[in-house]
Parts: C-alpha cells; sequence; structure tokens
C-alpha cells in the first residue's frame, strides 16, 4: 500500500511548541486490485533520527533497532504500540526517504512561515 499512498502524502517537522517530531499525512484513497474500500485502521514502522542528530551523523534511530511503530485508527485515533510484536509490520518492505536515496523528493526544508 505505501507505494499508492506516499507520492500524495506529505512530511513535515512538527515545531517544538506544537511537541516537536514528525509528521506523515496524506489521504487513503482507494487503489483497483489493492484497496478496495478506505481503511479503518492502519499500522506503521517509523524510524527516523531528529535533524540536529541526523546533522551530528549519529547513528541511532528514535525507538531504538525497531523503531516507532503506530496504529491509526478511525475510532481510537494513534495508538502507540510500544513493545507490542507487530509480526505483520515486521514482514513488509522498508521505504527509505533520504536526501540521497529514491525518497529524496520527500523530503524537503520546513517552511520559514
Amino acid at each position: 500500500m505505501v507505494p499508492h499512498w506516499l507520492p500524495s502524502s506529505t512530511c513535515s517537522w512538527i515545531p517544538f511548541k506544537e511537541g516537536q517530531g514528525l509528521r506523515l499525512s496524506g489521504p487513503f484513497n482507494i487503489e483497483p486490485g489493492v484497496l478496495g474500500t478506505k481503511p479503518r485502521t492502519v499500522s506503521l514502522r517509523l524510524w527516523y533520527r531528529t535533524p540536529l542528530t541526523a546533522l551530528l551523523g549519529a547513528k541511532t534511530f528514535i525507538g531504538g533497532k525497531r523503531g516507532v511503530a503506530f496504529t491509526l485508527s478511525d475510532s481510537d485515533g494513534v495508538v502507540a504500540l510500544r513493545d507490542d510484536p507487530t509480526p505483520e509490520l515486521d514482514r513488509v518492505p522498508v521505504y527509505v526517504l533520504d536526501a540521497n536515496g529514491a525518497g529524496a523528493y520527500y523530503l524537503q526544508p520546513k517552511d520559514k512561515t
């Protein structure tokens, strides 16, 4: 599902006054043969570094080796999975978004306004 969702999504850093972190957003559209209806829940795992630690060359990620896993639900909102087992997430491909890779178009500098 990620290859269909990623091009229409956006990625931005949440300002420190709003809690700081990474914001991913975008619509989930029906994709014939892939997604027949809009999902009621979506699970994802993120591995990311803050801009400061990335500039300093840190090799560790927020959430450690397993990253941070979440389930988003239309009824419960965002639920952090913490140390819960995530066998389905463990099986899906990893999509790298970095300045030098295929996801470079996705990562844009923060707007100054």
